[in-house]
């Protein structure tokens, strides 16, 4: 490669050696025509391998990134660092110095905890905190529900369908295939008609509002019933043969015409006992004597009996899932992160979900029992476990387990489940991390989808990692196209233009207007009309190539400030 074009190529640094880094290496170094120094402990380890395969990438082994690990790396002339581990405290250490280096350093961070997350992005100034399991989730779950999938866009609810999807108000066309069979990106209206594969819309109908939650529709009496044993039964019933013998002994012997009355007496006889009373006739007291006897004896093992039934019962509520009939529900299977972040986004769209995982304690179980959802304890390839949590009526499930075997198990035990025969076919999504492997599973499993959650996230990273402006991305084929969201600044060569002018075929496509000094929700002009005039205080949304969204960003920003991203290259 001539040195001026490489030259101009960004150099980006990795910290880590799972999936999640070699997917984002893989994007840096191809997509986004970077240079990328990936620092790993194991240069031994199958990512690894993988990763040092690829053009343009460097491996710096280390334990852990340390001051000298880092300028062996050459973080003195970085672009950016993307802190990929799964170790939160670790990758805020690793933060921090990076922040100590190279003070202002753009630093995406990847993190579960969503709170300590964004506090540590309000610190570090250009740092960006995302969560893998997190992206992935809504994508998961609309592959369950087989609709379009939900855009992350502030403000702003936007969907990215497929052909022959219901989506909405189309607002563009993102890809397109011709007849060549090659993906045509954001096509000019010039250009001659092609059927679209993927278009970006405004849905109709808003999903559920944020915060939503599910309360179980399981009856702590069905459990009770379900766990009480026939001599409990027998012992309820002779206890009120006694007491009904009782109540017509006391009336014969004492001649009161009241059977009521000598019910209550005997009533409260059982209970608590009575005392002496010689005056009464001599069958009263043997009836006395009888029933407090009966209260000593019986009283105790029955509220034992009931007591142990009812502790069984919770229990049982506890790990066996819904206790009344479900239908329409989803069966989510493995409670790690990406299962919990799953079931909160179902939670999240107000979809009622029954919870499946072989640990008690595991993260996303203590989650679904704090929000009433269902929970089943076993292994989700046993038939018995997905008839604990009603599989038979559910509309998809989902095999999120950290095992891909596991996945692949659960998925074909799927195959045994006797549906109505007036249902619709059960969606079935599976986590995977190898694609090629993934393809194979889905011809093996009809209607099955297979994906992996740092495939799914890979790209949000990898945009993030170019600059702040990026919300999400839409993959196709072996292209991504950004959703992002340009400031416009004084004086930029777009401000008082039109807003048709923002728009390249190809290239760029303007979507919507943020505009400033507006109430939260009012602020957002959808597709805004070609003559809508730009400010300078106006944030341009919009959904780009790599390449256009840099000239973007030149076109929209101060004449004599250095426009992000000039070094990033040609797109490829």
């Amino acid at each position: 490669m001539p040195s001026s074009t490489r030259s101009r190529r960004p150099h980006f640094v990795v910290c880590g050696g799972g999936a999640l880094a070699y997917r984002v290496t893989f994007a840096l170094s191809t997509r986004y025509q970077g240079d990328v120094t990936v620092i790993l402990p194991d240069a031994a380890s199958e990512h690894a391998a993988k990763m040092s395969a690829l053009d343009d990438v460097r491996i710096v082994v280390s334990a852990r990134p340390d001051t000298t690990t880092l300028e062996h790396a050459s973080i003195g002339t970085a672009s950016a660092v993307a802190l990929l581990d799964q170790d939160d405290a670790g990758n805020i250490e690793t933060a921090l110095l990076v922040h100590e280096l190279r003070p202002g350093l753009r630093i995406v961070v990847r993190f579960f905890d969503d709170k300590l997350g964004s506090g540590v992005a309000r610190h570090l100034p250009n740092c960006d905190v995302l969560s893998a399991s997190k992206i992935a989730a809504p994508q998961l779950v609309s592959l369950a529900l087989d609709e379009a999938r939900h855009l992350d866009v502030p403000g702003l609810d936007l969907v990215v369908a497929e052909s022959g999807q219901q989506a909405g108000k189309e607002l563009a066309v993102l890809t397109a295939v011709d007849e060549h069979d090659d993906a045509v990106m954001l096509p000019s209206p010039g250009t001659p008609q092609i059927a679209p594969q993927v278009v970006l819309a405004h849905p109709v109908r808003d999903p559920a509002p944020a915060g939503t939650t599910y309360r179980s529709n399981g009856k702590l009496w069905h459990y009770i019933r379900s766990n009480l044993n026939r001599y409990v039964w027998y012992a309820v019933a002779a206890l009120t043969l006694i007491t009904l013998a009782g109540a017509t002994l006391l009336v014969a012997a004492q001649g009161a015409p009241e059977w009521g009355t000598a019910l209550y007496h005997v009533v409260l006889h059982l209970l608590v006992g009575a005392d002496p009373d010689t005056g009464t006739p001599l069958l009263a007291r043997l009836v006395q004597v009888v029933l407090t006897v009966v209260s000593v004896a019986v009283i105790p093992l029955l509220t034992a009996t009931l007591v142990d039934a009812v502790v069984r019962a919770r229990l049982a509520a506890a790990v066996s899932g819904p206790g009344t009939t479900m239908t329409g529900h989803v069966v989510v299977v493995g409670m790690g992160d990406v299962g919990t972040r799953v079931l909160t986004t179902l939670l999240e769209r107000g979809i009622t979900a029954v919870a499946i995982d072989t640990n008690d304690k595991a993260r996303g179980i203590q989650f679904a029992r704090t929000h009433g959802v269902p929970v089943v304890i076993g292994d989700g390839r046993q038939p018995d476990v997905l008839a604990a949590a009603q599989a038979a009526s559910s509309r998809a499930i989902l095999a999120v387990t950290s095992d891909d075997l596991a996945n692949i198990g659960i998925t074909i035990a799927t195959d045994a489940i006797d549906r109505a025969p007036d249902a619709a076919p059960l969606r079935r999504v599976l986590r995977l991390f190898d694609e090629d492997f993934a393809r194979r599973i889905q011809g093996l499993i009809p209607g099955s989808a297979p994906r992996s959650a740092s495939q799914l996230a890979a790209p949000a990273f990898a945009a993030s990692v170019t600059g702040p402006d990026a919300h999400d991305t839409v993959a196709f084929r072996n292209r991504v196209l950004l959703i992002a969201e340009v400031p416009m600044r004084a004086h930029a060569a777009l401000e008082h233009r039109p807003a048709r002018e923002v728009d390249v075929p190809g290239e760029v496509r303007l979507i919507a207007l943020r505009l400033p000094h507006r109430s939260p929700g009012a602020d957002v002009v959808l597709n805004p009309t070609p003559g809508f005039p730009l400010q300078h205080n106006y944030r341009l949304i919009v959904v780009a190539t790599r390449s256009g969204l840099e000239r973007l960003r030149a076109r929209t920003a101060h004449p004599q400030g250095a426009a992000p991203g000039d070094d990033l290259g040609p797109e490829t």
